[in-house]
């Protein structure tokens, strides 16, 4: 039959009865029970936007990062402790390992200016070596942290000479605290080191002028390019400064030859006053 206003399924009243906690609906017989009053005690208490949010509640601090100032200290470059020369090998060979280079010396690169005077010693065993060889052409590179050294051999096939073309430097370094200066510079004089081919260059000082105040020291030295047989060096060709001096001798013969003709004249004048004395019977 149809509802009235007042009343409602069994079925809906069912459903308000499960679905409503804590809400006990006692019918009473004969009793017609509204909706209100088969929801006794339902009010609904609605906590408005209890929800908490902490506003911004991750704590950052802001800017919170130190950064340390940077801390990169440049170390003041300072002159190496004092040392000896001392004497290196340094040799080169060609693509096919023929020796076509061998140098053996003591070298230190002297500068006197009128801020510094100094002598750079290089290190044989802080160097390394490198170069090229052709034909008429040989190039020699001594590399060492704070610069380098290269020499250029040419061997002239008309004369049969071989020389060093130039001699070129350069180096990095502070002679005095704090003060770090470049050097550079070439000696490109007419057949350096001259010898004929076969031959070595022999000496054991000899200065190389390089200009600016720079001077290359060698000492102990020996330098031979091209025709190296067996590994070692052809007969030495000294340097001026080795080469004996026979002036002296020369001069104290002559010395010795004059006064032995003077005492043979001598000796024959008085002779002969002595025979002209006697006189004939």
């Amino acid at each position: 039959s149809a509802l009235t206003s007042g009343e409602h399924s069994s079925a809906y009243m069912a459903f308000i009865t499960t679905h409503s906690p804590n809400t006990t609906t006692t019918h009473s017989p004969n009793t017609t029970t509204t909706l209100m009053d088969a929801l006794p005690n339902t009010t609904t208490t609605h906590s408005p936007n209890t929800t908490t949010h902490n506003p911004n509640s991750t704590t950052h601090n802001p800017n919170s990062t130190t950064t340390a100032p940077s801390t990169t200290t440049t170390s003041i470059p300072v002159p190496t402790p004092s040392t000896n020369m001392t004497t290196g090998n340094y040799n080169f060979s060609d693509a096919k390992g023929t020796l076509c280079i061998m140098v053996v010396a003591a070298i230190g690169i002297h500068v006197n200016t009128s801020e510094v005077n100094g002598t750079f010693i290089v290190q044989p065993s802080k160097t390394n070596v490198s170069g090229d060889c052709s034909e008429e052409v040989a190039s020699l590179i001594i590399t060492f942290n704070e610069g380098e050294i290269s020499l250029q051999f040419q061997k002239n096939k008309t004369t049969k000479k071989v020389y060093v073309k130039y001699v070129q430097y350069e180096l990095t370094y502070a002679f005095k605290r704090g003060v770090l200066r470049n050097y550079t510079g070439t000696n490109r004089s007419l057949e350096l080191f001259s010898v004929d081919l076969g031959y070595s260059y022999s000496c054991q000082a000899e200065t190389v002028y390089m200009g600016g105040g720079v001077s290359l020291d060698l000492t102990q030295y020996r330098f031979q390019a091209f025709d190296i047989k067996n590994k070692n060096f052809g007969p030495p060709e000294l340097c001026k400064a080795d080469q004996p001096d026979y002036r002296v001798p020369i001069a104290v013969g002559i010395i010795l030859i004059i006064l032995i003709i003077i005492v043979v004249i001598a000796y024959l004048i008085s002779r002969k006053r002595r025979t002209d004395g006697y006189q004939s019977l």
